[in-house]
């Protein structure tokens, strides 16, 4: 049996508890309603083409057709007439190498490769939300073909914005020499 201080005790501990489950039971429906989680949640480095002699943007006229090294993937499947590429980096490497393959109409055909150097770091917007992952560019590497077997290669490679996030932003610039211009 409680005594009387006991008693009055425990219905003040009591009272404090149910307000305390009825406050946050007011407050988990407000904080769900203003669920910020992105919609364009894909992470992938955005890669401009440019010409190596006028630095000016440059549209493919011949095939590009470009995998990762290693592995049976392709990331852009023989495109033609494009200015900008969308590339996914992996996760679990702190490098990923990119076989850039290239073929004319004239049947002519080379291969280029991009070495990308990049941490990656976790990222929450919210418990809610499914957790992304970005990346930090730290450097750039890349090979370039003879302009005798293809007259288009890979000049250069600059680095933008070191940050691959949700933004729509520009990371690499990558500089196409040609002997036709």
């Amino acid at each position: 049996m409680m005594r009387k201080g006991q008693t009055l005790i425990y219905n003040i501990c009591m009272a404090a508890a149910v307000g305390a489950v009825a406050v946050l039971a007011a407050l988990l429906p407000a904080s769900c309603d203003g669920m910020d989680c992105p919609l364009d949640n894909v992470v992938v480095m955005q890669c401009g083409l440019y010409t190596s002699e006028t630095g000016e943007a440059l549209s493919l006229s011949d095939t590009l057709t470009i995998r990762p090294a290693g592995r049976d993937t392709v990331l852009v499947n023989r495109a033609i007439g494009t200015g900008t590429l969308l590339l996914p980096l992996r996760s679990r490497t702190g490098q990923d190498t990119l076989l850039f393959q290239l073929k004319s109409a004239a049947g002519q055909a080379a291969e280029d490769t991009v070495f990308i150097t990049h941490s990656s770091s976790v990222h929450f917007e919210a418990v809610d939300c499914p957790a992304s992952v970005f990346h930090n560019i730290e450097s750039v590497r890349w090979t370039s073909h003879p302009l005798a077997e293809l007259p288009l290669t890979i000049d250069s490679v600059s680095v933008v914005r070191t940050t691959v996030d949700y933004d729509d932003i520009e990371n690499l610039k990558i500089f196409l020499r040609s002997t036709a211009h």
